[in-house]
């Protein structure tokens, strides 16, 4: 085989890759953010309509829904200890907006769950108490506050039963139209978010 046929091989199986490259990405918001895409695991769907994120921490892992991105502007990371990152879905044309915040934290203060609770209660004005949801790995506290009739925050610290891990998630629904037929299906959204706590994977 002469050399410029080897050159020209060599140069085909680039082209190939390169392009199959290419083609595999997904057309879905996540993947097509580019900030988003650096924290999915793959691009194959964990389950459907969800890929698995990882945190830049490496602390944990979760669901993230294929058609949210991440805020590059809000995103902090402190060493392996500390992140904060946001999300943002938008549902309905437009009509309805939802997102969510999640603060990562690896610290011995996550120990002192009341206080961690009381914590978060303050930063929506929050009264009620906690529902609790014990799984063999976590244990999620987990509450729901109406705002108005097109407005609400759900909200949850999801605590590691092995280690000091923990994140805590505030989530809001809420309507950019309240006269454009948006309508709130809460119990879906509660689906959703629950969905979202339960895979949370925590990774020592």
């Amino acid at each position: 085989m002469s050399l410029r046929l080897k050159f020209m091989l060599i140069h085909m199986m680039l082209l190939m890759v390169i392009m199959g490259g290419c083609f595999n990405v997904p057309d879905t918001r996540a993947f097509q953010d580019e900030f988003t895409k650096e924290f999915m695991q793959s691009t194959k769907e964990a389950e459907e309509g969800y890929y698995t994120f990882e945190s830049g921490t490496g602390g944990y892992t979760m669901l993230f829904p294929v058609d949210a991105t991440l805020d590059e502007g809000y995103y902090y990371k402190q060493g392996d200890v500390i992140e904060n990152i946001s999300f943002a879905n938008e549902e309905g044309e437009g009509r309805l907006i939802s997102g969510a915040r999640i603060s990562y934290d690896s610290r011995s203060i996550n120990e002192y769950i009341d206080v961690q609770l009381d914590s978060l209660s303050n930063k929506i004005k929050y009264e009620g108490e906690y529902d609790i949801i014990e799984l063999n790995d976590k244990s999620i506290y987990y509450a729901k506050k109406q705002e108005s009739s097109s407005s609400y925050f759900l909200i949850s610290f999801v605590k590691a039963k092995n280690g000091s891990q923990a994140i805590e998630i505030i989530y809001r629904i809420s309507c950019l139209d309240e006269g454009n037929n948006c309508d709130i299906n809460i119990e879906l959204e509660e689906d959703f978010f629950q969905r979202i706590l339960k895979s949370v994977e925590f990774v020592n």
